[in-house]
């Protein structure tokens, strides 16, 4: 079966304000000197600040792929 997906302009906008909200939340908990594990603990503490930043900078890039195609569809139809 096959699932059906929301793809209005509106909600893939929506989709992508989301995902940058995501990324500067990602690089303020990068920054921020409150984490999960501290970055005393050198190797280890980076590995949780790296994997925050990596998936919200990889969401954020599907989102703006997403919304670039969906604008390009948008602008052939017309």
């Amino acid at each position: 079966m096959q699932q059906i997906e929301d793809r209005s302009p509106a909600h893939v906008k929506r989709r992508f304000i989301i995902s940058l909200v995501l990324l500067v939340a990602g690089i303020v908990y990068a920054i921020s000197p409150i984490d999960i594990i501290p970055d005393v603990l050198v190797p280890i503490g980076w590995v949780d600040d790296i994997g925050v930043l990596l998936a919200s900078f990889i969401y954020s890039w599907y989102s703006y792929r997403k919304l670039k195609k969906e604008q390009t569809a948008i602008e052939n139809n017309q």
